[in-house]
């Protein structure tokens, strides 16, 4: 499909009646989620990353009291978290996708990554095995809840979550910060450094990229800096927003609101600099340096300082 026919698609489904559950088993039947098994295997795969990521920053999960901002259709890394040892996540969406048969769909499916989820953790198969069965058996979506430890919210601002100061110890986000306006990441920016404890983590995963060359292999994944905002109003909707914001600028965020960027991480997708050399730049975009016009993913974490304890 080219992707000015998605966009557009998008922005009509966005409008009418009944357009985001027509728009979800769209992306069942043609999208990302039309191999499930894979989209999941995926996800298991980017759960292991920021594994990877929080050890190297000397981080554990165990016992740990987690947010996740952007739930999604299937919570893979917050039941990955219980699984690790996490004490409890909430996890908080602006729109409710989750439901009861993708749930236990989900958890069926995560039975074939027990191995990988016990190495990650430094568990035993069985032990997660066990914590797996425990919740699979549970006979409804709010027992699975109650029994892992996750709080599901949605839909609910997570620029103004309903959580006590100091009692985070991490939050994380994967693939959706590049989909919220730029008041919004200032606003979840905030709230991060008032719920979380003093030490507390942030980890953001951000595919800072165009998300039509994803099925649309005719452009690059910096094609969307090539319009001007009016022109890309056009073609953005609120299905799907995509915000362009650069790499530089979610950093700049975090820093804005009084968190400490301890680690950082950006890949750049194969042609892009010989794409962002050969088009027309959008006057939004000329003051960025190549190499954050490139960087097409950036994950950070960001710390709260020790000192900084909200009220």
């Amino acid at each position: 499909m080219n992707w000015r026919i998605k966009g557009l698609t998008q922005k009509v489904l966005s409008a009418a009646p009944g357009g985001i559950v027509l728009n979800t088993r769209m992306q069942a039947a043609l999208g990302g989620l039309r191999n499930f098994d894979k989209a999941m295997a995926a996800k298991v795969d980017e759960w292991i990353l920021s594994m990877k990521y929080l050890e190297a920053a000397g981080i554990s999960v165990r016992g740990a009291r987690i947010l996740e901002i952007g739930t999604g259709w299937y919570p893979v890394l917050p039941i990955c978290f219980v699984l690790a040892g996490a004490e409890s996540v909430v996890t908080v969406d602006i729109v409710p996708h989750l439901t009861e048969a993708g749930m236990y769909r989900l958890l069926r499916t995560l039975e074939a990554h027990i191995p990988s989820i016990a190495e990650i953790t430094g568990l035993t198969p069985a032990i997660i095995s066990n914590r797996l069965e425990l919740i699979v058996n549970q006979p409804n979506l709010a027992a699975i809840l109650r029994s892992s430890g996750i709080e599901y919210r949605a839909p609910e601002d997570a620029g103004n979550i309903e959580l006590e100061p100091n009692s985070i110890d991490i939050i994380y986000s994967n693939s959706v910060l590049e989909h919220v306006h730029r008041k919004a990441l200032g606003d979840i920016m905030r709230e991060s450094l008032r719920i979380l404890k003093p030490g507390g983590i942030v980890m953001h995963n951000v595919a800072c990229n165009d998300h039509y060359a994803h099925f649309d292999k005719s452009i690059s994944y910096v094609n969307y800096l090539r319009y001007s905002e009016a022109k890309w109003r056009l073609w953005n909707n609120s299905l799907q927003f995509q915000n362009r914001l650069r790499a530089s600028e979610f950093l700049q965020s975090a820093q804005d609101a009084g968190l400490e960027i301890i680690a950082r991480r950006t890949h750049v997708s194969p042609g892009t600099h010989e794409a962002i050399r050969t088009m027309t730049i959008a006057p939004e975009f000329r003051g960025f340096s190549e190499a954050d016009l490139v960087t097409t993913t950036i994950d950070f974490l960001a710390r709260k300082g020790t000192g900084n304890e909200a009220s």
